[in-house]
């Protein structure tokens, strides 16, 4: 008779258990570590990221992205995500997708509808380049956060900027950028109204 394995639950939980699972430190073999939930590399809390590894969770909600793969006989392993919080045990519904913006992106915006409920609602950048000038400018980025609510930017709100492509992958936190880069479609164009021109908001 075999015993379930049963997983801990909540993202700091969860990657824990990867990392004993990896280390051989439980009763499941290694190898299976990636069939494990687990914070997904490069996302907050998680391996590769560069924003480090905090032992002590933070004072308010903050959304990572977990993992996991599931064998599916021949043709492979499936992956799929959810939504985590570094800060308390929530965990959002499964997505089933290839990753790149398929399935990771539901999971992602599910646990920024965890930790900043409403940030559908920010301003968000319309031109590529912008992407990465308005957070290198002092005043374009206090113009841009001035529209954020009260203590929002400074929990590591999401910068919101309008896709290139259809399911162009959000973009985890970084070094120069210790926020989500949450890609949003694009609002259809009216040809009888001008667009707005950014350069004259910032």
């Amino acid at each position: 008779m075999t015993t379930a394995v049963t997983e801990p639950t909540g993202a700091r939980s969860r990657q824990t258990n990867y990392w004993r699972v990896r280390t051989a430190r439980t009763r499941a073999p290694a190898e299976s570590a990636e069939q494990a939930w687990h914070i997904q590399h490069g996302h907050p809390g998680g391996a590769y990221c560069d924003l480090g590894n905090e032992l002590d969770p933070p004072a308010h909600h903050a959304p990572t992205l977990l993992s996991r793969s599931r064998p599916t006989g021949r043709r492979g392993d499936a992956q799929e995500f959810r939504g985590g919080c570094l800060t308390c045990d929530w965990e959002g519904p499964v997505h089933r997708g290839g990753g790149y913006g398929d399935g990771d992106n539901e999971a992602v915006e599910d646990a920024h509808d965890h930790a900043f409920p409403g940030w559908r609602g920010l301003p968000p950048i319309t031109q590529v380049k912008d992407r990465w000038q308005i957070p290198q400018s002092r005043s374009r980025w206090a113009q841009l956060i001035s529209l954020y609510p009260a203590g929002w930017a400074e929990q590591g709100a999401p910068l919101l900027s309008w896709s290139r492509y259809r399911r162009e992958a959000h973009a985890p936190p970084h070094q120069g950028r210790p926020r989500y880069e949450l890609r949003i479609a694009r609002p259809p164009s009216h040809r009888d109204k001008p667009p707005t021109d950014q350069g004259a908001l910032f």
